[in-house]
């Protein structure tokens, strides 16, 4: 089979996973009766309006927006991209940051949100799908910094952490340190790494979040260091969401990443935006 046969075979497939999914969804309401009508059904509803609405946080090379055309790109887009396509439905993205996006998500912005870490909190807020990866934080010091050599390090009494409000890095730092002085930074979407300048201004001695924007930044400030490279801590898997009972979707979703995982499309989407060495510690022990 060619190329591009294997594409169209593989693109009917997603069409066919929808059109499964929500037979199963009638199903229920004509089995069920009204209980299951009160529940938001959003993949019938993207069907309906051919519009699918997706919260992104720019995350490279997840998610990344062209400041000049203002398009996305990276491995997330295309993946919701190929759902949209499924469906039969145009993709409306909305900018957003972690900290907002369960709450976007929530309040019906957005049907999906594009790769969260997947933490007890956000879990009361929202549902995810398969993961799609698994991640962990670092830190980001200045360069020659010697004091953080173990977690312990960062909670101790008169040292400043800088982290982003509701992203991975605040989330852990506010839980677990109970001397250290954490300061929440609100950062707008187009950058998530902004308050990571308080580590190089040095109003901050450590700076705390997911290890890819601390690497991204850190590469961009070569003044900048970062500590814990070797082993991420605050292991986490990365997946998308939605509402909480919106279980049609999830299902949509789940059968979509996993066909795609199968069929290597997934694959070859990671090497397309160089992102294959961004799988972390996939056997949590």
């Amino acid at each position: 089979m060619n190329s591009k046969s294997s594409a169209v075979t593989w693109a009917t497939g997603l069409a066919l996973i929808a059109i499964a999914v929500s037979v199963v969804a009638i199903a229920k309401v004509g089995k069920s009766g009204s209980s299951a009508s009160t529940q938001r059904d959003s993949l019938a509803e993207i069907q309906k309006s051919k519009v699918m609405d997706v919260c992104v946080a720019e995350w490279p090379p997840f998610s990344v927006k062209d400041a000049a055309t203002g398009k996305y790109s990276g491995v997330d887009i295309d993946a919701m991209e190929a759902m949209g396509k499924a469906l039969g439905a145009t993709v409306s993205y909305h900018d957003t940051t972690f900290g907002n996006m369960p709450a976007a998500i929530q309040s019906g912005t957005c049907d999906i949100g594009t790769s969260l870490y997947v933490t007890p909190s956000r879990s009361a807020a929202i549902d995810f799908a398969r993961p799609v990866l698994y991640g962990g934080d670092t830190a980001l010091v200045r360069k020659g910094e010697t004091r953080f050599k173990t977690l312990d390090d960062l909670d101790k009494t008169g040292i400043k952490v800088a982290t982003a409000t509701g992203e991975s890095g605040d989330i852990y730092a506010k839980a677990n340190f109970t001397k250290a002085t954490v300061t929440s930074i609100d950062v707008p979407s187009s950058d998530q790494t902004s308050f990571l300048l308080e580590v190089t201004s040095g109003r901050a001695d450590i700076g705390i979040a997911d290890s890819y924007t601390i690497a991204n930044f850190a590469k961009a400030h070569p003044e900048t260091a970062v500590v814990f490279t070797e082993k991420p801590f605050n292991l986490s898997p990365d997946a998308y969401g939605v509402r909480h009972s919106d279980t049609n979707l999830l299902n949509f979703m789940n059968n979509t990443i996993l066909s795609m995982q199968a069929n290597g499309i997934w694959d070859s989407i990671e090497k397309k935006y160089n992102a294959t060495a961004f799988h972390q510690n996939l056997d949590i022990k």
